[in-house]
């Protein structure tokens, strides 16, 4: 009976251990209004893109504590491409890049998540430079990180004795979960890249000048009208009233 009871805990531990050494799904990409679709990805020789140690089946790292780290495969691609997508599909927000070209040096891109037991560090860091031709090399810089208790020694602790479930799921929830911090700290650093690189190639600023144009001209104050002269009979009427 004890025997039984014994390789029963030892297969759920089994079972446990198996969903925590699960693979994190990396999607990161751009979020951006009304996408539109496209049907491949332009070439365009005289833009020269560039990431130091990239590797295509390695976009983030995943430090479990409980087993080794784990390379994850991002599903829209590795950074380069991301890159070269962005310019293909969106050739109006990068106007003196896509006229001019140049290139953009990806020096370092960190997208990491370290589980310490007690505690869960998910940072990324990036480090760009962009060359315009004709203009200054300009550089961008990236950190960002969300420090958090969403580890797997607490979802094991909350799992096998239930009483910290009560507090580990709604705390999971608030802060999201390893996947989701690693996802959506790898589109911030994306989305600032992108937005520094349109501010460089001039899109903001050919934009600020359009709205300038189009701004609306004050509409001129209506002129009253003349006031037709009162009748003296009715003057006199309304007089005495």
């Amino acid at each position: 009976m004890f025997i039984n009871g014994f390789y029963r805990f030892f297969l759920y531990v089994l079972i446990l251990f198996g969903f925590l050494q699960c693979g994190i799904s990396l999607r990161v990409y751009r979020p951006f209004p009304n996408e539109k679709e496209y049907d491949f990805v332009k070439k365009m020789d005289h833009i020269v893109i560039q990431v130091n140690g990239e590797n295509r089946i390695q976009m983030a790292v995943y430090d479990s504590y409980f087993f080794g780290s784990e390379s994850l495969t991002n599903e829209y691609g590795p950074l380069s491409y991301l890159i070269r997508k962005e310019l293909s599909i969106r050739e109006s927000r990068y106007p003196l890049l896509i006229e001019r070209g140049g290139k953009i040096l990806v020096e370092e891109f960190q997208l990491v998540s370290l589980d310490r037991c007690f505690r869960n560090l998910t940072f990324v860091r990036l480090k760009a430079k962009v060359q315009i031709r004709g203009y200054a090399e300009e550089e961008i810089q990236y950190y960002d990180e969300i420090d958090s208790k969403v580890t797997n020694c607490y979802l094991t602790g909350s799992v096998l004795t239930l009483v910290p479930l009560l507090w580990y799921v709604p705390y999971n929830g608030f802060r999201g979960n390893r996947e989701d911090q690693l996802n959506q700290l790898g589109r911030n650093a994306l989305t600032e890249l992108f937005t520094k690189l349109e501010i460089h190639s001039g899109h903001l600023e050919k934009q600020t000048e359009s709205q300038k144009m189009e701004d609306p001209k004050p509409m001129p104050k209506p002129v009253p009208t003349k006031q037709e002269p009162v009748d003296p009979k009715l003057k006199d009427i309304l007089d005495s009233l």
